[in-house]
C-alpha cells in the first residue's frame, strides 16, 4: 500500500508548500498530493482553495492575481509555489496525485495547461484527480494514457450508476473515496465495483489507526494522510506482525 502525504506533510508544515512536500519525502511518504488552481496570469500554482484567504497572509481570489501578485503574501515563511517548481523539487520519478480544483471555478483552460505540463515530466507516476468528473472526461479526451482519478464526496452518492458507466468508458485509474464514509452501502458499493473492474481504490484524508485498518482491510492501493509518519508507521508494525 502506497502512502501519500496530502498537500505534503500538512500535519507538521504549512500545507502545500514547497516545504511540506520536501518533508513528506524525507519522512518516507511515496508520493506526495496537491491542488492546483490558474492565476491571472495563467501560472498553475498549488493551493487549496480558491482563494488565498485560510492559508496565507493575504485575501483574494487566485484567479484575479497574478503569481508576482500572490507572492507578496507568505505561509509561515513559504510562499504559493507553482506546480513547475513542486515538480522540480521532487525530482523525475517520484510519485504525484494532481488534484484540478475545477469544483468550484470550472476551468477547461486549468485542464489543458496541467495535462500539457504532466506529458513532458515522465506522466506514468502521476495521477491527475477531480470532485468535477468532467474535468477528468476532459483531460481523457487530451490524453488517453493519463491515469485519472475520480475523486468523491456527498455530491456523489445519487450518480453511483452514471459514475460506474463512465468510469469504464474513460478508463478510470482509481476511485479515490473519502475515509469518513467507510460503513456507507454506496461507498461498499463501488469499492466493489472498482474491486471487480481493476479500478484502484484510494481512501483520503486517513490519518489514525482505526481508519488506517480499515484502508487495509479493504485493500487499499494508496492511502492519502496528513499524518506521514504515523500512518507509515503503522503500515510498517502491520506488515511485520
Amino acid at each position: 500500500m502506497l502512502v501519500y502525504g496530502h498537500r505534503g506533510y500538512s500535519a507538521k508544515y504549512p500545507e502545500n508548500t514547497l516545504l511540506a512536500f520536501q518533508k513528506a519525502i524525507e519522512y518516507g511518504s511515496d508520493g506526495i498530493e496537491l491542488d492546483v488552481h490558474l492565476t491571472k496570469d495563467k501560472k498553475i500554482v498549488v493551493c487549496h482553495d480558491e482563494t488565498i484567504d485560510r492559508t496565507f497572509n493575504g485575501e483574494g481570489l487566485i484567479s484575479e492575481m497574478t503569481l508576482e501578485e500572490l507572492r507578496k503574501y507568505n505561509s509561515h515563511g513559504q510562499k504559493i509555489p507553482t506546480l513547475e517548481e513542486v515538480f522540480d523539487l521532487i525530482g523525475p520519478v517520484f510519485r504525484i496525485n494532481v488534484e484540478l480544483k475545477t469544483d468550484v471555478i470550472d476551468s477547461d483552460e486549468l485542464v489543458e495547461k496541467t495535462v500539457k505540463f504532466i506529458k513532458n515530466r515522465n506522466p506514468d507516476r502521476v495521477l491527475v484527480s477531480s470532485f468535477n468528473h468532467k474535468s477528468i472526461s476532459y483531460a481523457r479526451k487530451l490524453d488517453q494514457s493519463l491515469k485519472l482519478g475520480f475523486l468523491f464526496d456527498e455530491s456523489h452518492i445519487d450518480k453511483i450508476s452514471e459514475i460506474k458507466k463512465k468510469s469504464v468508458e474513460l478508463g478510470i485509474f482509481s476511485y479515490n473515496l473519502p475515509v469518513y464514509a467507510k460503513g456507507l452501502k454506496e461507498m461498499d458499493d463501488i469499492i466493489e465495483f472498482g474491486k471487480d473492474k481493476g479500478i484502484k481504490i484510494i481512501f483520503w484524508t486517513v490519518n489514525d489507526k482505526a481508519e488506517m485498518e480499515y484502508a487495509i482491510e479493504k485493500e487499499a492501493y494508496m492511502v492519502i494522510t496528513n499524518e506521514v509518519e504515523l500512518i507509515k508507521n503503522i503500515l510498517k508494525k502491520k506488515l511485520e506482525s
